[in-house]
């Protein structure tokens, strides 16, 4: 979104370029901070599009959300470990 006085930062105008680029092809954006900008590679080969496998929402959330991966407590083990006490 350009600011209030309708400037546009180029860090904003070139990653928008590049997400609009990405709806069509494989593309990288890469920080130039003396540009200031993303600059944007476009693969030079053609990737085929993923191959999903075809599972429901209901099918991939117990897969996702298996014991041990959802913390349910501040006594989970990574909550402890993340405030040092373990």
């Amino acid at each position: 979104m350009p600011a209030p006085d309708g400037r546009q930062l180029d860090w904003h105008r070139s990653a928008a370029q590049g997400a609009e680029q990405a709806m069509t092809k494989w593309v990288r954006l890469r920080s130039n901070m003396s540009l200031r900008a993303y600059e944007i590679d476009v693969a030079g080969i053609t990737h085929s599009d993923p191959e999903w496998p075809n599972y429901s929402l209901q099918d991939l959330i117990p897969i996702a959300f298996k014991d041990g991966r959802l913390i349910k407590s501040i006594d989970h083990p990574v909550v402890k470990r993340l405030r040092g006490l373990t």
